[in-house]
């Protein structure tokens, strides 16, 4: 503990003595509380000058908000309530009093060996604007009850969005009460776009491409899906002539048109090989598409359901993921799970309905569940 001394303050006391005065010790700079949004536990050590802080495993290291912090007697901090930092490594921060006291807060996260997965009943839905539907709930925040999002961004800048809600009382055997999402396949201006939800967010609309987001932080380990879904195909009308010289089938254009469409559910486990704590973004502009093969780069587990036949009562599906590899999961693994209706539509392929009186091939799924026993 330092001390300060007054050397030069000097007074003659009524004996005409010279007394020295001392200014009394300095106060150290502590943290008294310090939380973040999303943290399970906190522990502050003054010895060590540390903060360790433990949060949930969807949590965003990178961008998270203090929300609270007290401190020691005339103390003041570098950060303050509300600034957002990045805890992916560890901070230091600066306790002024007198003096300056260097602070370091670490985060690490929790992770349930069995953890649920979020939103799969598709219960919950909103409108933006007139025809844009969300399937989160009004208000929604991102990933606490917003983790799932469709192509609707994209698609509803032209016409009706093609992933919505069914009306309540129309969910599947699992949960009759609540909704369910429909998918359906439709032509946009130039192009075909698949009915699709999945687990991530829309990325941004340029020109008549799109990007999306796939995936959330994930540590545990699944043995699978499973869900429910009704199906009704229609051949597939709509063939991109850009993009058919690129999907890997290396069908011909005529190969393509007439022959049946599929519905697709995926489900997978990725990490960014450079380490990067990313989701895995689709470009349709840059041709950029999912590619879970075994020797994709980052792949780790992957399952898939295909299906081209009709599927007009509600019906159970079950999806087995293969692990390719037994090391433990990196800490920027991704979860990513994808449902749409036209297996293709990423390559712009798909059955529209263009007969005059037809829908698109159009899926409903509801009840999703990760399988762990």
């Amino acid at each position: 503990m330092k001390r300060f001394l007054i050397l030069a303050l000097v007074a003659w006391t009524s004996c005409g003595q010279i007394e020295q005065l001392e200014l009394a010790p300095d106060i150290e700079g502590i943290i008294t509380a310090f939380e973040v949004e999303g943290q399970t536990r906190s522990q502050i050590n003054v010895a060590t000058r540390t903060v360790s802080i433990e949060v949930g495993e969807g949590v965003d290291l990178t961008h998270i908000s203090v929300t609270k912090l007290t401190l020691g007697p005339t103390a003041t901090c570098s950060v303050g309530v509300g600034d957002v930092i990045d805890l992916s490594a560890p901070l230091q921060i600066v306790i002024t009093t007198i003096a300056s006291y260097t602070w370091t807060v670490s985060a690490t996260r929790t992770f349930d060996l069995k953890r649920a997965l979020p939103g799969g009943n598709f219960d919950e839905w909103n409108m933006t604007g007139t025809r844009t539907w969300n399937p989160w709930p009004e208000g929604g925040v991102w990933e606490q009850d917003r983790w799932w999002d469709t192509g609707n961004g994209g698609v509803a800048l032209l016409g009706p969005s093609n992933s919505t809600p069914t009306e309540p009382g129309e969910g599947s055997p699992a949960n009759p009460a609540g909704r369910a999402a429909r998918l359906e396949s439709t032509w946009v201006v130039f192009k075909a776009a698949g009915g699709n939800i999945y687990f991530g967010k829309f990325g941004k609309f340029n020109g008549l491409d799109a990007t999306c987001d796939l995936g959330h932080n994930w540590q545990s380990k699944p043995r699978g899906l499973k869900g429910w879904y009704k199906y009704f195909p229609q051949p597939i009308d709509r063939v991109s002539d850009a993009h058919v010289a690129i999907h890997p089938f290396g069908l011909t254009r005529d190969q393509w048109m007439g022959s049946p469409d599929s519905l697709h559910v995926c489900v997978a486990l990725w990490a960014s090989p450079d380490g990067r704590d990313i989701p895995f973004t689709v470009d349709t502009n840059i041709s950029s598409f999912v590619d879970f093969s075994r020797d994709a780069d980052g792949v780790l587990a992957y399952g898939s359901f295909v299906s081209a036949q009709e599927q007009a009562s509600w019906s159970e599906f079950s999806v087995d993921m293969e692990y390719f590899t037994d090391a433990p999961l990196p800490s920027n693994t991704q979860l990513y799970l994808l449902v749409t209706s036209s297996k293709n539509c990423n390559y712009f392929i798909a059955g529209t309905g263009s007969v005059a009186g037809t829908s698109g091939s159009l899926m409903y799924v509801d009840e999703l569940e990760l399988v762990y026993d």
